[in-house]
């Protein structure tokens, strides 16, 4: 069955439509409705979120038959704070799928936000070459790790008790103190925490001498029988090898304990224990996956470049230049970014006459500001292609980064 524009209507969902919105989701992704209710109202966000959806006009009237939330969030790239938005619950209900609706919904909701001026739009994607195709690409990747808990080091898991709500302003101190800002992870406001605290009920601290030095947020998956470490934080040796410790000694109630993080930060834990050393020289200690993780689209680039690159020391020997961003959804956003220097530091503004074009797709502009890859990499996969004298000046701006959003920062 075919459609035409005009037979649909993209808009933000209102409050009194809210339930119908419950229902797609519901339906979308095979959620009981009773159970989900709660989560969906008492959702910290639910205030700010936008909820988008997609009717189609037929003969019985109009019915919503897509659906997406747009939500609110700050994002770290490098040492900068970006505000964003995360794309999240994009469902369509069965009957109406694979005819273009949640692809139509996207491309409504992106030319809204291109409106307000957000300089970004970040998602975990199911399908990676979907939202490709609408100007999302790949940013991040994933190190994915499971062990049975026999696998982990058998420390003495000392100073450990379940977290209390007093625990509240400690851990997020902790955080704040240890924590890393890796690009790709959230900035953690006020509400990120209340939504942490509301969402990942299971936490573990690590306390000794009056002072928090370690927590771990852990869920469920598999019925019970997988524990996922959501984040492992420590300040100290001790704390690192209790807060692995208590992990080993979940033998009898879980299968396998599983990590998911950047791939530095699991070498970092440690991981490597055994009740007795391997016998076998071929057999692995255990096994680590390389998945795709983040996906990232600039919505307004102007806004973005001027958030990450305006202000900064410019580099030696510095090329002025301009950016123009070929979007085929976005098609305001082919407007032309100059980014000059003044006074030893970068400004970003209008079209620069007599200065090299540099010509982009959205897909590789989030591959450069997020640092996925080098410039000279970009340049040499014919993913980037720009003057050569150019070349040490985007390196300078847009250095490698390795971007990863935590599981706990998913939305």
């Amino acid at each position: 069955m075919f459609w035409r524009h005009a037979e649909t209507e993209a808009r933000q969902v209102t409050p009194d439509e809210s339930e119908w919105f419950l229902r797609v989701l519901c339906v979308g992704f095979g959620l009981e409705l009773g159970s989900a209710r709660r989560f969906f109202y008492d959702d910290p966000y639910f205030e700010v979120n936008q909820r988008w959806g997609l009717w189609l006009h037929e003969r019985e009237g109009a019915k919503l038959v897509s659906i997406l939330t747009a939500i609110p969030l700050s994002m770290w790239v490098g040492t900068r704070s970006v505000n964003c938005y995360g794309i999240a619950g994009v469902a369509t209900l069965p009957d109406y799928r694979r005819r273009g609706f949640a692809a139509e919904l996207l491309k409504r909701a992106l030319r809204r936000l291109y409106a307000e001026g957000a300089p970004l739009a970040v998602l975990q994607a199911f399908n990676h070459e979907f939202y490709r195709k609408l100007g999302w690409e790949t940013v991040g990747m994933i190190a994915h790790a499971r062990l049975a808990p026999k696998q982990l080091p058998r420390y003495e898991p000392t100073h450990l008790r379940r977290a209390t709500p007093g625990d509240r302003n400690a851990v997020m101190q902790l955080y704040a103190d240890y924590g890393k800002r890796r690009t790709g992870s959230l900035e953690r406001d006020a509400r990120r925490w209340d939504y942490l605290f509301w969402n990942l009920p299971n936490l573990w601290v690590c306390e000794a001498q009056g002072r928090i030095e370690g927590y771990l947020f852990y869920d469920f998956l598999d019925s019970g029988w997988t524990l996922r470490v959501r984040e492992l934080v420590w300040s100290s040796e001790r704390a690192r090898r209790a807060l692995l410790g208590w992990l080993a000694t979940n033998e009898e109630s879980v299968q396998q304990v599983e990590f998911q993080m950047p791939l530095d930060e699991l070498a970092a834990l440690g991981l490597t224990g055994w009740s007795a050393p391997p016998t076998e020289p071929t057999q692995p200690l255990y096994t680590v996956q390389v998945l795709p993780n983040l996906m990232a689209r600039p919505v307004q680039p102007l806004a973005l470049l001027r958030v990450l690159v305006a202000g900064v020391p410019a580099p030696a020997a510095f090329c002025p230049f301009n950016l123009r961003v070929r979007d085929s959804v976005l098609k305001a956003t082919s407007d032309v970014v100059g980014i000059t220097q003044s006074d030893g530091v970068v400004q970003v503004g209008g079209e620069q006459p007599n200065a090299p074009m540099l010509t982009v797709t959205p897909q590789t502009l989030a591959l450069l500001v997020f640092g996925t890859l080098s410039v000279h990499e970009l340049h040499a996969r014919r993913i980037l292609s720009a003057p050569e004298p150019l070349l040490e000046t985007l390196d300078a701006l847009f250095p490698v980064r390795k971007p990863c959003l935590a599981p706990i920062d998913f939305f």
